[in-house]
């Protein structure tokens, strides 16, 4: 790569030189007239320029040349204290970056890292949509492209999701993506209490407590410049959650029983079945730690709205089989017409006890019966549109009621927002009698404007 320094402070301009050195080569200007000469000169990756040389701003018309010649990335630094009006006007000569000489002197590492990473981010993506986490999806190449072309690195990550749509997949393709050199150090919080999340968390001394009879690393510690994926962190008990906030805010903790000091940098995923709002509102989730966590968020969509996917995986996980198969037509159209509630997880399943048939030709009648008659094998025909989040949405209410009372809401509220607020489209189009639509607005109150 080639770096354009454009500085009259031979000392700071030697810094640069220095640190740029090891990720390409540089070039050095002093005025204006040298960093155009070598501009038109030379094809350069990345340009770092003073905003102010000698006693005139020049920066922003050296930005804008730079951003002529293709440069990809320009950052402009000043020792000024934050100017509104400068900070305008370089941003909008094309400026990437504004950046304080001092902040720049204590974190060049990490804003070169930033770059060689998104001037990379595409490749990589690319790369590892089809070999980590296998997609087609555009919005969710658009969503990793978006969470990971940032300076925020270690900003929590939370997922959002169906079971079986690859949460934990996902965790490894970040952790490539964003450049992280630690570890992915994984925990399912669902079933466990307080003591022992902490254990598990934080880590503990030995003699800490009964049965501590020698000392536990915790995956916090663990996944130190690495990704620590908590998956089920709705069911994290509210000590736990207030505990591991403190850490996140200050990236030190102590272990269980201990009074070391420990410093993890690691980056938070987090991930839930169930739906965090509900969580915050029925008080199972702070709202700090809510807030905290929801810091960046990506939606997987289930199987069933990915189509193009379905049929990406399939071949992908054909390929992997140790015995390679052939999948007639009416096989193949089988699979992909079908809804796949269990998601990834059941897809692959089913490929690979597929990958067994006797002589190796699978046919439609070789296949699943819920498969060939395309229904959910965990509910009887006429409860088949059920999915998991609504039975976990009845379970934790201990009410059938609740569930379809939410139904009911957002069936009206879809209802009215398809048919852009015409009530008398809404009562035709799904046979309802005038007296039970209008019913709904005293049992539903405001939640749907009726």
């Amino acid at each position: 790569m080639n770096f354009l320094i454009v500085e009259d402070d031979e000392n700071f301009s030697a810094f640069l030189s220095k640190n740029l050195a090891k990720h390409g080569k540089t070039f050095v200007a002093s005025n204006f007239q040298n960093a155009k000469n070598l501009l038109e000169s030379f094809s350069f990756d990345c340009a770092i320029l003073d905003l102010k040389l000698g006693h005139e701003i020049v920066g922003p018309k050296i930005a804008h040349l730079a951003k002529q010649k293709g440069v990809a990335h320009v950052i402009a630094v000043t020792h000024f204290e934050n100017d509104d009006e400068l900070i305008k006007e370089a941003y909008e000569s094309g400026v990437d970056d504004f950046v304080k000489k001092s902040n720049l002197r204590t974190h060049i590492e990490f804003f070169i890292q930033k770059f060689v990473n998104s001037r990379n981010l595409q490749k990589n993506l690319l790369r590892l949509t089809k070999t980590t986490y296998l997609t087609k999806d555009k919005r969710l190449i658009d969503s990793l492209g978006s969470i990971c072309d940032t300076y925020s690195l270690l900003e929590p990550i939370f997922i959002r999701g169906e079971s079986g749509v690859g949460k934990t997949q996902l965790g490894k393709c970040l952790k490539e993506l964003m450049g992280l050199t630690g570890e992915l150090v994984e925990l399912n919080c669902a079933g466990l209490n307080d003591e022992i999340l902490k254990s598990e968390l934080f880590g503990h001394e030995k003699g800490a407590f009964t049965g501590a009879d020698k000392l536990k690393i915790g995956k916090m510690e663990k996944a130190h410049k690495g990704i620590l994926f908590c998956d089920e962190v709705g069911d994290m008990p509210l000590p736990t959650q207030e505990k591991l906030l403190k850490a996140l805010d200050e990236r030190k903790f102590t272990r269980v029983g201990g009074l070391d000091v420990i410093q993890s940098d690691f980056l938070l995923v987090a991930a839930t079945l169930k739906n965090p709002e509900e969580l915050v509102a029925t008080g199972k989730l702070r709202v700090d730690f809510y807030n905290r966590i929801m810091g960046k968020s990506i939606y997987l969509s289930p199987l069933r709205e990915r189509k193009a996917d379905i049929k990406f995986l399939i071949e992908h996980f054909l390929n992997l089989a140790p015995r390679s198969v052939y999948l007639e037509p009416q096989a193949k159209k089988a699979l992909l017409d079908y809804s796949w509630p269990g998601n990834i997880r059941e897809l692959r399943k089913v490929i690979n006890a597929l990958s067994d048939t006797k002589n190796g030709i699978v046919r439609k009648e070789n296949l699943p019966l819920h498969i060939i008659e395309n229904k959910n094998p965990l509910f009887a025909k006429e409860s088949r549109f059920i999915t998991e989040e609504q039975i976990a949405y009845a379970k934790e209410r201990k009410s059938l009621p609740a569930l379809i009372d939410k139904i009911t809401k957002d069936f009206y509220a879809f209802a009215l927002e398809e048919s852009c607020g015409n009530k008398s489209s809404v009562i035709n189009d799904y046979n309802l009698a005038k007296s039970t639509f209008y019913r709904k607005k005293k049992v539903l109150g405001n939640e749907v404007s009726l």
